[in-house]
């Protein structure tokens, strides 16, 4: 397991020294700093410095978490630093969590967990040897829309699941995020959206046995993928996600068993609804989040103690591998217009 050894030794201190977790940010666009805003609610947890290009948008964050400006390879070796939070572009995440993890660093990286497959090989491989965690920060596993979700499949109150639809759209990221439009940097918009709805199709149903995909790219950042997954013995599932949603961002999904159907749409005023063959069932019970318990609050929350226990992470550096090869032949099937067999990897 990635970093039980160390974990463990981690932990007793803590524990016996009442010394809080101390962590260093590495990048300050909206995923580095919904990270340190999220671990600055926390308990014994310090944010104790923020690496960013440009430096005034580190110095920003970094006054507002009350720590100081370094960069990503001063904070990848402090000695004040026990956990990497890895938001950088994408194609630079095997370069700063395999550097934290070889000076003793847990890592907790967006997703996607890298670039490549063998980035991502080599980011496990580094800490695995050095008996530190590695978490990958799909966040969807912490939605309430989506556990409930999770839970409803499980429990069996769909009965049988035959159909899933999920969709996630979002505006064009060009003009804010160039590194978004190279593709080999980013993964265009299969690995920066789809890749959520991707590891949820895992979660939810297991490992697929093929994948059928169609991507359009046009002018201004537009993008648009279309994918099929298949089971041998499952749902057919199609994945949808767009960078050309110009009313702004949503995410949604359907889902028919053969006993009722579940619908979530971020636009409605009741966002998850249970619907069966007598007729509508209303919505479907789950907790109400509160901005204390975002669920990027709550996903470093619920990572934070599984260190502290010397356990695994929810989603380890394993898992957002897997993930990542689904994505990445999600784009192989569209560049070559075929359906790809599937076989996650160990």
């Amino acid at each position: 397991m990635s970093g039980r050894g160390r974990s463990e030794r981690s932990a007793l201190f803590y524990t016996l020294a009442g010394v809080a977790l101390r962590v260093g940010i590495l990048g300050a666009g909206f995923a580095g700093a919904m990270h340190a805003r999220s671990a600055l609610g926390l308990d014994d947890v310090r944010v104790v410095a923020v690496a960013a290009v440009p430096l005034d948008q580190a110095a920003a964050l970094a006054k507002e978490c009350g720590a100081r400006v370094a960069t990503a390879e001063q904070i990848c070796t402090a000695d004040d630093v026990d956990l990497v939070v890895v938001a950088t572009p994408t194609h630079l995440h095997a370069e700063y969590a395999t550097m934290a993890a070889r000076a003793g660093k847990h890592v907790f990286c967006e997703k996607p967990i890298a670039r490549t497959r063998e980035q991502a090989e080599e980011m496990v491989r580094a800490c695995d040897a050095a008996g530190v965690t590695l978490a990958v920060g799909h966040v969807v596993r912490y939605f309430p829309e989506y556990q409930r979700a999770k839970q409803l499949l499980d429990d069996g109150t769909l009965g049988r699941p035959a159909i899933a639809t999920l969709v996630r759209g979002n505006f064009s990221v060009g003009s804010a995020r160039e590194w978004y439009l190279d593709d080999a940097k980013s993964g265009g918009v299969v690995l920066d959206l789809m890749l959520h709805d991707l590891d949820t199709v895992r979660w939810w149903f297991g490992e697929p046995s093929r994948v059928y995909a169609r991507r359009f790219t046009g002018g201004g950042g537009l993008e648009y993928a279309l994918a099929t997954i298949r089971y041998d013995d499952r749902p057919i599932v199609q994945v949808e996600a767009s960078w050309a949603e110009h009313a702004g961002f949503r995410t949604g999904f359907e889902l028919r068993g053969d006993r009722g159907m579940l619908v979530h749409d971020s636009r409605d005023a009741s966002p998850l609804t249970v619907q069966s063959p007598a007729g509508p069932a209303g919505p479907a019970m789950m907790a109400t989040p509160t901005l204390a318990e975002s669920p990027y609050r709550r996903q470093l929350r619920d990572l934070f103690a599984r260190i502290r226990r010397g356990e695994r992470p929810r989603v380890d550096g394993h898992e957002g591998l897997r993930s990542l090869a689904l994505g990445l032949a999600v784009i192989e099937s569209a560049d070559r217009g075929s359906v790809i067999a599937w076989k996650a990897p160990a």
